[in-house]
C-alpha cells in the first residue's frame, strides 16, 4: 500500500507507517544545553542547581511508527496508543 514507508537499518528491513498526531496534540524538538558547573553550588546550600536551559528547535504534526519485517498494522501499537490523550481529554 502507498501509506506504507519502507528503509533498513543495519540490514534489517523496516516498515513504517506515518501517524497524525490528535487533534490540538504537536511534538515539539528541544536541545537542551550543557549544565552548568556543579561546583558553583555552595556545600550544604539548599538552592539545587539551576536546570540547563532549553531551546526549541522544531515541531512536527505526525510520527512515524516502524516495524521490523513488516509495517505495524494499522489501528494497532502506536496508532492505538495516540488515541489515549484525546479520550483521556474527554473524560
Amino acid at each position: 500500500p502507498p501509506s506504507e514507508l519502507w528503509a533498513s537499518f543495519r540490514g534489517r528491513r523496516l516498515g513504517g507507517r506515518e501517524l497524525p498526531l490528535p487533534a490540538g496534540y504537536r511534538g515539539l524538538l528541544l536541545r537542551g544545553e550543557e549544565p552548568g558547573d556543579p561546583s558553583q553550588v555552595r556545600p550544604g546550600g539548599h538552592r539545587p542547581p539551576e536546570p540547563p536551559p532549553v531551546t526549541l528547535t522544531g515541531s512536527f504534526e505526525a510520527i512515524t511508527d516502524w516495524g521490523a519485517d513488516t509495517a505495524p498494522a494499522p489501528g494497532q501499537g502506536l496508532a492505538r496508543a495516540l488515541q489515549w490523550g484525546p479520550l483521556a481529554q474527554a473524560v
